[in-house]
This record gives structure tokens, sequence and C-alpha cells, in this order.
């Protein structure tokens, strides 16, 4: 598997109990994860293959074939989760994940302005946090008025921002 095609969802956290469970923290409530799923190597940074021998979404627990002690287990706990991104739950139209709006660049009237540098999704109204070609930062709601087009596959979205935005 390579890197780009793979996408974090949860997290392992501390253990629980004796048999080498983990608790584990899911970042999106519908994923629904493979068989094998993958940690990073600290040291060679690589993702290493984890098979889950057992899972309870109900307790937030997890278990991985060879990890059955308390010891063993903490060795991969507070490691990201990483899958293939095919296994990510399918959306809906016009619903995206962060990992495919970051990045992408940002125009206006047929001219490249900007790129996402992150999406801000603390707040119940969604942000684009965009690095303009004059070198500032400019905060755009995620909305239909200001968000016309969003092309993930071409990582471009077309914007027309509120009037002044630009002398911010």
């Amino acid at each position: 598997m390579k890197r780009e095609d793979m996408v974090v969802a949860g997290k392992l956290h501390s253990t629980h109990g004796v048999k080498g469970n983990l608790k584990l923290e899911l970042f999106h409530e519908k994923i629904r994860l493979p068989n094998i799923v993958y940690v990073e190597d600290e040291e060679t940074k690589k993702l290493v293959p984890l098979e889950i021998e057992f899972i309870d979404r109900v307790k937030k627990l997890i278990k991985f074939k060879g990890y059955d002690t308390p010891e063993k287990a903490k060795e991969i706990s507070q490691k990201l989760i990483y899958i293939p991104q095919e296994n990510l739950p399918k959306l809906n139209k016009d619903e995206y994940y962060i990992f495919q709006i970051e990045g992408c660049e940002i125009v206006f009237k047929d001219k490249i302005v900007g790129k996402v540098e992150k999406v801000d999704d603390r707040l119940p109204q969604v942000y684009l946090i965009i690095k303009c070609k004059d070198d500032k930062i400019r905060y755009l709601p995620f909305i239909n008025q200001f968000v016309k087009t969003v092309d993930v596959e071409n990582k471009k979205i077309i914007i027309t921002p509120p009037e002044g935005w630009f002398s911010l």
C-alpha cells in the first residue's frame, strides 16, 4: 500500500485489561475497519500492517493478532490507524472528506488566488483556511454562497467570496 492511498481513520489509546486490548477512537462513526489496518513505525516512517483479532464498537476496544499482553499492546498505543481510502464510507453529493479539500487550489474569476492550507471544522460552521497568492491567510466559510464548485479530482475549488474579502 502506498501512503498516498491511505487515510487516518482513528487512534489507538491506552491498554485495557490483561489480554492486550487497546482503547479505540474512530474519527468518523461510519468507518468500518478492514481486517488489516496500518500504523506508522516511528523509526522507518513506513506503515506496518496489523491484523485485527476482534473489535468491540460499543466498548470502543480493539485487539490485534500477536499483541496478547498489555506490555506488547503498549508498543502500538497512542498511534494513528491508517486504512486504504477505498474503505472510507461513501459520502452524499456535496460532502467531502477534509483530506480531499486540503491542498485544493482556490479559483476566482478564472485565476488561481490561493490554496487550501487547512479546513477548520471545530465550530458549527466549517471554514477553509486559504493561503492566498499575496501570502495572506484568509478564512472563507465553506457554504454554497461562497463555494460554488468543488472538484476534488482536479484539486480545484471555485469561489465567489464576499465583497472586500481580498482586502482583509
